[in-house]
This record gives C-alpha cells, structure tokens and sequence, in this order.
C-alpha cells in the first residue's frame, strides 16, 4: 500500500492510514503522517496505481498527457458532492486491463440506472443528504506514557506506535511519583512483582498482553477517529434507509445498517457523557469556603461558639467529599485541611498545602475515568472498525459515481467500445468547448473521425494507422486532436467518453501538445520528447500538435515525415500540420493518410468559414489567402493594396504548383 518513502510507519496506524488512502482522505494522511497535502495526493495515486496494476506515466506516457488528465478531472470533479469525492476524481488512475475497465463501466451504468429511477427529485435529496457528509478533522489526543522497568521494550513500543507513545524507565516509586507531576496518568507495564508500591491515583497497571491493543494504549485515538466520522456514517444510514435503489445497488452492497447505528449511537453516548462535565476541584473549594465564612459571619451575630461551626464544618466535608466523590484517603485529607488552619481564627480557609496535594489526587482520578471509559468506548467502536470503513469507502464511491452520471449527462457522453486496431468517434465533442458552451459560450459543431481499422463505418476514412492533419487556421484541428485524447484519457481511466459512439484501443498515449512544445522551447527539447515513442515496443497511440515552428520548414517537413515513417509497428497515430507540402515527397502514403480541414470562404461580415468536419485523403486548403483577401476588402491606401494584391497573385501561382 505505501511506497518506499513513507514504509516506516507504526504498527498501530496501519490500518488508519489505509482508511485515509482507500477513501481517500488527504487531511487526515497529511494529519496522521506529517507530510503536505500535495504529497498525501501522490501517496493515494501509487495506491491506485498498484490496485489498477499500470503507473500513471506508463500508460499517460508525455507530461502533455498527464497535464490533460488533470484538467478533464478537474472538470469532472467539479460535480462531486463531496470533499473526499473530489479527491476520489482528481486521485483517479488508468488501466489497461480490460476485465479492470469493463467493471468500471458497469459501475458507470449502475450509476446512471439509478439516477433514473430516483429521477431529478430524489437526486436532488440525495445530493442534499451529500453535502452533509464529511470526515471532519480529526484530533489525534494526547500523547500516553508507558511506565516499564525494561529498556528493551523501548524498541518493540517504538515499532508498535513510533512516537505517537512515550515511553520512560521506572525503576522506584520516587520516579512515578516525578512522572506523576508531568502525566496524569501512567500506563505502568505490570512485573507481576511490588505492584502495590505503585498504588497512587493515575497510575494504571497494564499487561504485556495490552501493549498491542490500541485500544488500551491510546484509546482516544480510536475514540476520535470515529468520531470523526460521524457525519459520513449518519449520511450513509440515511441514503440506504431513506432509498430503497440504493439499498439494493451494488454500488451499497454490503452495508450493515444496524452496524452503522450502533457506532452512532455510542459516539452519541460518548459525546454525552464529554457533556456533563465533572466538577471542577478549585471551584468546589472556593464555593464552600465563601459558604463557611457566611456561615461564620451569622453564628458570631447570634452568639454561637466554636462548637456550632465544627459541626457545619463536619456537614460540609461529607457534602464536598459527595460531590467530589472522595473516599478514603482522600476524605481524610479533606478533613485534614479543614481542620489545619481553624485554630487561626476569620476568615477560614482550607489548608492550601493539603488541598494542593487533595486536587492533583482529584484530577488524576477523573483523568483514570475519563481512561477507563474512553477505553471500553474504544473496544466496542473497533469491532465496528471494517463494517465503518467499507460504508465510508463506498459512501464517497457513490458520490463519484453520481457525478460521473451527471457529468456524463452535461456533456454528452457515453461508453466507448474496446478497439484493437484503430480508434475513432462519431460526433465527437471537445469537452473543453463543450464546457464552454455549458457556460454560455459558442455551440459545439460535432465531428467524426477514426484512424486505423475500427467498425464505425466513417465514410471515406481508410484504414491507415497514420493520419496527418491539414487545413485553416482556426479550423478546429487542435480541438480535434484534444477531443481524442480526451476520449482515449477517459476510456482508460474507466469513464465515458464524449461521442455519441466511440471505438477505442487501450494502448499506452502520447500526446504532444503544442501550448507544452512553446513552453518548453527548444527543438532539442522536443525531440528528444519524440524519442520515447521509439523506446518502447508494442502499439501505442500518439497525437502531435504542429512541431513546424521548431526549426525551418524544409529540414521540419523531412524530419517529421521521418518521424511518421518509422513510426513502431501497430503505432497509431494522428499529427497536425502546415507543412504537408514539405511533408508528402517524404512520407509512405500507404502508411500516412492526409486529411483536411477546408475553409469555405468569406462571410458578409468578412469572417473566415470553416466546415469543420475534415475531409479524408484530402489535402485541407489553408487560409492566407482568405486573410489577406479580408484585409484587402478594408485598406484604403493603394501602396498597401498593391502589397496584398501581390501576396494574392504569389500565392495562387504557388497552389498551381502543387496542383
């Protein structure tokens, strides 16, 4: 479950921790481990990527890939209901397992069943039920000190709970009784031998047999950590109770209601019994010495003696002793400390140094209360502790799920088929337009396109594995290339993609965008990024995004058309281009197919037209000359005229040639 860095970890936190990966649950992680938030999220994903049996960068194999991973989840995870459900997104990892993916999409469709059958209203409870769902911040208590005479047990105390436990060497009454001025209490490791000389309030003799028990050795932390979760279990009772469907989806398979109400109803009992608060020793004291000084006030104006003030004195002591739940000892010194000054005369006040000595006793045996109870609260909330765990997990699970199902809805997406040779979509959508569109933005015009072999039947796309990409500028070629890599993304983390039919392959991806390749700068840079697709074996899928600005046209169209050439067997491919008249005396045509995107001409506002949906084996008509026929339509000065008209004149003689 952990990775190397964070392997040393104590015993007692294990299963703690895993709760925190598997939610997931990056502030109780960050809490728990000591580490950033950004680390706890790194820690989750090598979790996933184990569980999925692919890393992250062996199946998203560029930075560009993993860059665009991020924002299609950050999208999506805007639908999320919950905190722990948003990170569930964002934590997501892909697999190219296909018994893996298939169970993803039936979680997919499970989801959308339900959301079906509850229909808008019901979902609209349940999302309300959602929002009150949260695993608060939790307190992780005071550190308890473990008392033993053996230094050996050091070690074994620092493996079961590192440095959550203190431990100290007592080897004479003297020195618990210094330890005792620091702790409440102490958990004494029992020799079996003087374990009366040890007999002071706040020590608790345990066994060897305890130190492995959590909840003996740090109940509070178990306390609170269910407590903690409080309001997600409360969330999940009310959801299988209130929701029949979802009492009987797989998506909350497994879930024991009356499990589930017995932890809520003791962490109610303990919240209750943190209520009623124990009586505060000095307030005690300083309430009835105001009573006695009263009282001594009234038997001197109505001429009593000493002997009357004794025995309300002798009234009080029981009454404080009640109150205080003194017995014993404590009682005696009690007496002791009401009786030490009297001789003195008014005002009357306790002995201070008895009293001092009577309330460190008090506390630590409130402090010993507070221990047993938190203990016996701690052993019956542990043996709920997997019941607990599978709710929560699947709490937040559900709340992915139906924001995938929303999601999916928004922006028209839908299950891809599992492809072996090629890959393709018809009526395809950008989902970062289709974003844009959702906020009020221009309406998406839908594409088809596939490269390879696929069954989608695309009028005029061949077969070939290649595809180069031509056409106007602004035509939508690099939307079109982020609308199948955000459809190959998804297919492999397991989600819809957004088609209204979709074929694709689960092959490792590169993708190279050209706002990365800017970024990065260098042509050296770059190619040593191309590199790593010749690195690997086996079939894989890359997108480039136009890599002509890196050096001059004629040395970019050989290189690129090298880089096509030599493509590794069962590669798929699909890269942009203006270069495709430097490219095509170079390349294979029974590899490469060219397509294009073709401008249509001007509009009566001077706009560029576009038909967006490419052309096969076509070479797409750029639109310099439909810019600088737009520019010439406005110019008034007739030396600028003559320069368009001149561009105009080079440019149509350069088509013939290529004609």
């Amino acid at each position: 479950m952990l990775t190397k860095s964070y392997s040393y970890i104590p015993q007692f936190l294990k299963p703690h921790v895993k709760d925190a990966v598997e939610f997931p649950d990056l502030d109780a992680l960050s809490s728990m481990l000591g580490i950033k938030v950004r680390e706890a999220e790194k820690l989750v994903i090598k979790n996933n990527e184990k569980l999925a049996g692919y890393k992250v960068r062996d199946v998203f194999c560029t930075k560009e890939t993993r860059e665009l991973k991020k924002e299609i989840l950050k999208m999506l995870a805007a639908y999320a209901t919950t905190k722990n459900g948003r990170e569930l997104v964002l934590t997501r990892t892909p697999t190219l397992d296909r018994e893996e993916l298939q169970k993803r999409f039936d979680d997919v469709h499970e989801s959308e069943r339900l959301k079906e059958l509850l229909g808008d209203e019901r979902i609209a409870q349940v999302q309300e039920i959602l929002s009150e769902a949260e695993i608060e911040n939790m307190s992780l208590g005071k550190s308890p000190l473990i008392a033993t005479r053996r230094r050996k047990l050091e070690a074994t105390m620092k493996e079961l709970y590192g440095d959550f436990v203190c431990v100290d060497i007592v080897d004479s009454v003297d020195k618990a009784q210094a330890l005792l001025q620091k702790e409440d209490i102490i958990l004494l490791v029992s020799e079996g031998e003087d374990e009366g000389a040890f007999d002071d309030p706040g020590i608790i003799t345990i066994t060897d047999d305890d130190l492995s028990d959590i909840c003996v050795i740090y109940p509070e932390f178990v306390v609170n950590s269910f407590m903690a979760k409080k309001k997600a279990l409360e969330a999940v009772i009310r959801l299988v109770t209130d929701f029949e469907e979802l009492r009987d989806s797989a998506l909350f398979n497994g879930i024991s209601v009356t499990d589930l109400e017995a932890v809520v109803a003791c962490i109610g009992r303990i919240e209750t019994g943190e209520s009623t608060l124990e009586a505060n020793f000095d307030e005690v004291m300083y309430r009835w010495e105001e009573a006695l000084n009263k009282e001594v006030d009234r038997i001197m104006r109505s001429g009593g003696g000493a002997d009357d003030f004794k025995a309300y004195l002798d009234e009080v002591v029981v009454s404080m002793a009640d109150e205080l739940m003194l017995t014993g000892e404590d009682k005696d010194i009690l007496l002791e400390s009401a009786y030490e000054n009297l001789e003195r005369g008014p005002p009357f006040e306790f002995s201070r140094g008895k009293t001092e000595v009577l309330r460190q006793r008090y506390n630590r045996k409130m402090r010993e209360r507070r221990y047993y109870r938190s203990r016996d609260s701690a052993k019956q909330l542990e043996v709920q502790s997997e019941a607990v765990s599978t709710a929560i997990k699947q709490l937040f699970y559900f709340d992915f799920m139906l924001a995938v199902s929303r999601f999916s809805l928004d922006f028209g997406l839908t299950i891809p088929e599992i492809a072996e040779d090629g890959f393709g979509v018809i009526k395809g959508r950008n989902p970062f337009l289709v974003d844009e569109e959702l906020k009020g933005g221009e309406q998406v015009v839908p594409v088809s396109y596939s490269v390879g072999k696929t069954n989608l039947g695309i009028f005029g796309a061949t077969p070939h594995p290649v595809a180069t990409l031509t056409g106007a500028n602004s035509g939508g070629k690099t939307c079109l290339v982020i609308m199948l890599a955000s459809s190959l993304i998804l297919t492999e983390l397991g989600l819809p993609v957004p088609a209204e039919r979709a074929e694709m392959p689960l092959q490792p991806l590169y993708v190279y965008r050209r706002k990365m390749i800017k970024k990065t700068g260098s042509f050296e840079y770059s190619m040593r990024a191309l590199g790593r697709i010749f690195m690997r074996e086996g079939a894989k899928v890359v997108l480039i995004d136009e890599l002509e600005a890196l050096t001059e046209p004629g040395a970019m169209g050989r290189i690129m058309a090298s880089v096509l050439n030599n493509l590794p067997k069962d590669t798929l491919a699909v890269m942009i281009t203006h270069l495709i008249h430097e490219l095509l005396p170079h390349i294979s045509m029974r590899k490469v197919r060219v397509d294009g995107i073709e401008s249509e001409g001007l509009d009566a506002a001077g706009n560029i037209i576009v038909d967006r949906q490419p052309m096969f084996n076509h070479i797409g008509s750029s639109t310099p000359e439909l810019v600088i026929t737009k520019l010439l339509g406005r110019v008034r000065k007739e030396e600028l005229k003559k320069v368009y008209e001149e561009i105009l004149k080079v440019l149509e003689k350069e088509r013939e040639e290529w004609g």
